[in-house]
């Protein structure tokens, strides 16, 4: 982002004609897309060292799930992708940080709209299953091949190596994912 935000800048300071509102665009999501990087490498730094605390308190995950997909419509509108939610029709209440739980939830949204493949559709499905609540978040994608499977959860680590700036992020997301599931004993993931 810094290389493409300071060859921009410069480029509008130096060219005549150049301060155009597409050029001034691309420096702003570059912006935006190097605040989001370091704000994931401080998540996950302050994650792993343990310095960041969940605050557990009962809400809604049906509800919030509903909320966190109305959001990112916002995100996967623009870019065709369309989600659908299954989940019962009553408020399902969990202990857990809401916040959290967002974090991961969203990420698994970002994670499915970059890899879901040409059909962009997502459907993200909450059941019950022994007394436990399940959350799915299913793409059309063509999946990750089982023997590499392990590694979708370490840091930096991408299957697609291929570099799609637009919408490709630092392989930062499924780490921080982990990160929090692994601070709440109760929390399977898979």
């Amino acid at each position: 982002p810094l290389t493409l935000i300071t060859g921009y800048a410069e480029m509008i300071r130096d060219i005549p004609g150049e301060n155009n509102p597409e050029n001034m665009q691309v420096i702003i999501d570059e912006a935006k897309r190097l605040s989001s990087l370091v704000g994931d490498l401080l998540d996950l730094s302050r994650l792993q060292s343990g310095t960041s605390e969940l605050h557990s308190a009962k809400f809604d995950l049906t509800s919030a799930i509903r909320d966190i997909i109305g959001r990112f419509g916002r995100i996967s509108g623009p870019e065709g992708v369309t989600v659908f939610v299954e989940t019962p029709d009553v408020p399902v209440m969990v202990e857990a940080d809401h916040t959290r739980v967002a974090q991961v939830v969203y990420n698994f949204l970002i994670n499915a709209m970059t890899h879901g493949g040409g059909d962009k559709t997502i459907t993200v499905r909450q059941s019950i299953e022994n007394g436990r609540v399940l959350v799915e978040v299913i793409d059309k994608g063509e999946g990750i091949a089982p023997e590499l499977l392990p590694y979708i959860w370490d840091r930096y680590y991408k299957v697609d190596k291929v570099h799609k700036r637009a919408i490709a992020g630092a392989g930062l997301g499924l780490s921080i994912v982990k990160s929090i599931l692994e601070q709440n004993p109760n929390v399977q993931y898979e």
